[in-house]
């Protein structure tokens, strides 16, 4: 690699670290400038591997005035590098917190470390009497008011949302600390909160007034993530890179890479690349779902294993919500709202509904995360694992590219027998939704109810060049083959296969027999055996 070539900052969140290590480093100094010019008191919401944990070390070098750092940064020459503050950077990020004991000693600890940082003689027994202490010490010995900084501030009530017992009690436990935020308001400068969710009852919101929620305002929507311009002009020498080892174009792995890792948006105009994601592309050379990897919550996977979530809610393609950024009530956690804080969905536009409220439209970000979502749901439906069902995809794919009839029928009969029944839904309904999250899962291109001039096909497939209708028959009363004979005669009466005669084309009808127990049998035709079939 050129020497003068930036480094990957691959598992680097710590800013002074970044910058003296030669690692890449994208200028988020004007969001941070204009923020504390405009205010005192924040709260942003990201989901995790996005960048907060960079941005909150940034902010704490700029408080301290470690003006060799930013020396080229969009604030250098903005900042007054003559005032500094004593910064109280609180992280709660790194787990560990399934007792309400174990987060109470936590707590303590960070107080008696923050103590001798600062060569601090702390009197006070109770930990929030103790925080007060620290603060108002502080800021007496150094003459000036104290900065605090809190990373993942709900992190210790998400991570266990299976354990509604300790998120509660948790949940108390925190919004009793942050409250002193509030009684210590003369000696405090300035303030900054990230986390994934936000609280609605007796949580620090209600305790701490007036802290600004930036989550999706306008003028901070990049303030955590890469633009398209960030990687085109900090990433240059890795897509070339990249797209050497994966012998492609350099235009078509920048395609490629928007494609699957693009998309993030908290206005609905401005569009991101997860950072981790991106990251992690580069440093191995290949395109993955480093998502699946990283970016879920243990308690959303838990959310959707208690509550067997209806995957009906994807093919509603009116997701939204109105004015502000949505709130969470731990006993009663909204799927899309705990889906849309963690990433899984993201502000695909922003319009005024027709009451006039400003309505935020919500949608799946990118291929990764349309991958992770579904081998997650489905796993959860089916008892597989996430890792398992990619296996199962893969394996599907495998199957149809060599036409292995048997292998896919007994791959699916597998799969079928677990799909679920809800009294509010027909069955065909039900297997409706089920394939559509098993095709989505795959990540590949997917049409559902794709309209001919005679009908509509059920899903037609794009793979690598490779163009794939599926027709789905269901009954409960007819046989596998009275099923395969309506579709077949169906599939070439209507003509579904017209528009993709000059393709490499395949059809495959899978037929679903539900009696007493689920019988699914494959089969699949080329272009030229369908030509041949007699049709009325």
């Amino acid at each position: 690699m050129d020497k003068l070539v930036k480094r990957l900052p691959f598992g680097v969140s710590t800013f002074s670290k970044i910058i003296e290590d030669n690692y890449i480093y994208i200028d988020k100094t004007k969001h941070i400038y204009d923020l504390i010019l405009s205010g005192e008191k924040y709260f942003l919401s990201r989901p995790r591997r996005f960048g907060k944990s960079l941005l909150v070390s940034t902010m704490e070098e700029l408080f301290k005035g470690n003006k060799q750092l930013f020396e080229g940064l969009y604030i250098y020459d903005k900042w007054d590098w003559s005032k500094s503050y004593p910064v109280l950077h609180i992280d709660l990020s790194e787990g560990g917190f399934d007792t309400l004991e174990r987060l109470k000693t936590s707590l303590e600890d960070t107080i008696d470390d923050l103590a001798e940082d600062f060569e601090i003689d702390l009197k006070r027994k109770t930990r929030e009497k103790r925080f007060a202490e620290l603060i108002k010490k502080i800021s007496k010995k150094t003459g000036k008011k104290v900065v605090v900084l809190v990373d993942e501030y709900d992190f210790p009530i998400i991570d266990n949302m299976s354990n509604l017992e300790v998120a509660e009690k948790n949940r108390e436990t925190l919004s009793e600390f942050y409250q002193i935020l509030k009684t210590s308001g003369e000696y405090i400068h300035f303030i900054f909160l990230t986390g994934v969710s936000k609280f609605v009852k007796n949580s620090v919101f209600s305790k701490l007034n007036h802290l600004d929620d930036i989550s999706i305002d306008s003028k901070y929507s990049t303030i955590c993530g890469y633009t398209e311009e960030d990687l085109e002009k900090h990433f240059t020498y890795y897509i070339k890179t990249l797209s050497e080892k994966q012998n492609i174009s350099y235009d078509d792995a920048i395609k490629r890479i928007k494609k699957c890792y693009d998309g993030y948006s908290w206005d609905g105009e401005n569009f991101l690349y997860n950072p981790s994601s991106i990251i992690s592309t580069f440093s191995k050379n290949k395109f993955a779902n480093y998502w699946f990897n990283t970016g879920t919550p243990t308690f959303l996977m838990d959310l959707i294993k208690k509550d067997a979530v209806d995957l009906s809610v994807f093919m509603n393609s009116k997701l939204y919500f109105k004015d502000d950024f949505p709130t969470w009530d731990l006993h009663d956690v909204d799927f899309t709202t705990a889906l849309l804080q963690t990433g899984y969905l993201t502000i695909k536009s922003n319009t005024i509904s027709i009451t006039g409220e400003e309505q935020y439209n919500l949608g799946i970000p990118n291929k990764e995360v349309e991958r992770s979502l579904f081998n997650y749901l489905l796993a959860a439906y089916t008892n597989n694992t996430p890792k398992e069902m990619t296996q199962i995809s893969d394996d599907f794919l495998s199957y149809l590219i060599k036409s292995d009839e048997d292998n896919l029928s007994i791959l699916l009969d597998s799969l079928v027998g677990s799909v679920p029944y809800h009294s509010h839904m027909s069955y065909w309904k039900n297997y409706q939704i089920f394939f559509n999250g098993f095709f989505s899962g795959m990540g590949l291109k997917m049409i559902s109810e794709k309209a001919n001039s005679q009908g509509r096909i059920d899903y037609v497939l794009k793979f690598n060049g490779l163009h794939v209708i599926v027709e789905l028959k269901y009954s409960q009363k007819k046989t596998l083959d009275a099923m395969f004979d309506e579709a077949w005669g169906q599939i070439a009466k209507k003509r579904y296969y017209q528009e993709y005669q000059d393709k490499n084309l395949k059809v495959l009808t899978i037929a679903i027999r539900d009696t007493n127990a689920k019988e699914v049998q494959c089969q699949i035709k080329t272009l030229e055996e369908l030509k041949k079939i007699k049709t009325e």
